[in-house]
């Protein structure tokens, strides 16, 4: 099986979906068949990246607009050095979050969805061709990465829970014809056997 390429494939999902494990595993079944693929992530590891990074460990967070805006600065140079090549020369892009992420937590935060995907678009930012949406309840996710850190469940529990239900509904109201939505409550591997076909049937060459 080929694949028609370039090809851009995107992860998305609230905080301990799963998305950043299960793009891992479905990149690295099509780098093993010998499909040219690159694996991407935002915030990047860029001069803008790092800044977002060092923001989300503060306790008292910029506000929404001053994210957005540090987003967009990170997005731009990962297209200009990462995304555009890539697809340029003929790769598959996998990438775990994109402007859709944006648009859920700041949408979250206050701004309009719409319009963050807007500035997005109107910057000729790549739209991807496959979203897969992983979709869990928040209060699982919370448990997840509580788990994850060997502790208990973090602090204002309830406050977080109410906005990360927020960035769950917003990513529902965003998916469009591109969007997947997968059970976040299966398995990786049952998830990344309905992600392989899903791409292998819409994308694939024999």
């Amino acid at each position: 099986m080929k694949l028609r390429l370039p090809l851009f494939i995107l992860f998305e999902g609230i905080d301990g979906s799963g998305k950043t494990t299960l793009s891992e595993t479905v990149y690295h079944h099509f780098a093993s068949m010998g499909i040219p693929a690159v694996k991407l992530v935002e915030p990047t590891d860029g001069i803008w990246g790092l800044q977002i990074r060092e923001m989300l460990q503060e306790a008292a967070a910029p506000s929404a607009e001053k994210q957005l805006e540090l987003f967009l600065k990170d997005r731009e140079d990962d297209v200009t050095r990462n995304i555009v090549p890539s697809l340029n020369g003929n790769m598959m892009v996998i990438m775990d979050r994109y402007y859709y992420s944006t648009a859920a937590y700041q949408g979250a935060m206050g701004l309009d969805p719409d319009h963050i995907i807007s500035e997005n678009v109107k910057r000729g930012f790549p739209k991807p061709d496959r979203v897969y949406l992983i979709d869990v309840a928040p209060g699982h996710c919370m448990q997840r990465i509580a788990r994850r850190k060997n502790g208990s469940a973090e602090e204002q529990f309830f406050e977080k829970k109410q906005f990360l239900e927020k960035v769950r509904a917003i990513y529902l109201a965003l998916a469009d014809e591109s969007f997947c939505i997968l059970d976040g409550d299966e398995s990786v591997e049952m998830l990344r056997q309905q992600v392989i076909l899903d791409i292998e049937r819409n994308f694939g060459i024999e």
